[in-house]
């Protein structure tokens, strides 16, 4: 339990460190938070410059539209989702437990088709 907790820790630590370079490199500070759909989505940390979101999708569930702006977003568990876009291409994913990446501002929707809990945390730039 100890180890996941220090891995969560760090893995969010270097999500913001990359989203920041990242926001720098691009030039995308300063973006309008979108209210994100409940139960999916909750806010752990929020100030004035990050927003640090817990997100869960159960099997089986579909989360409306929604937007993001360009975030690092840490997977916390396997999932096999289907990714819906908004002009309605859907594109199948299989995210892996630790797998991490930058994410352009994006809008979509997220179908767990798995037989798992899709949970990933989520670091949001202001």
């Amino acid at each position: 339990m100890k180890q996941k907790i220090l891995y969560l820790t760090i893995g969010l630590l270097i999500g913001v460190v990359l989203t920041v370079l990242f926001n720098l490199l691009t030039k995308t500070s300063g973006q309008k938070l979108e209210k994100l759909p409940t139960p999916f989505y909750s806010v752990l940390f929020e100030n004035e410059h990050i927003r640090v979101i817990d997100h869960k999708l159960n099997p089986g569930e579909t989360e409306p539209m929604h937007q993001h702006p360009s975030m690092y977003v840490y997977f916390l568990e396997d999932a096999e989702v289907e990714i819906i876009g908004p002009d309605g291409n859907k594109t199948s994913e299989s995210l892996k437990k630790e797998q991490n990446f930058l994410a352009p501002a994006l809008s979509h929707s997220i179908d767990n088709r798995g037989n798992t809990v899709l949970h990933s945390i989520l670091v949001e730039l202001k």
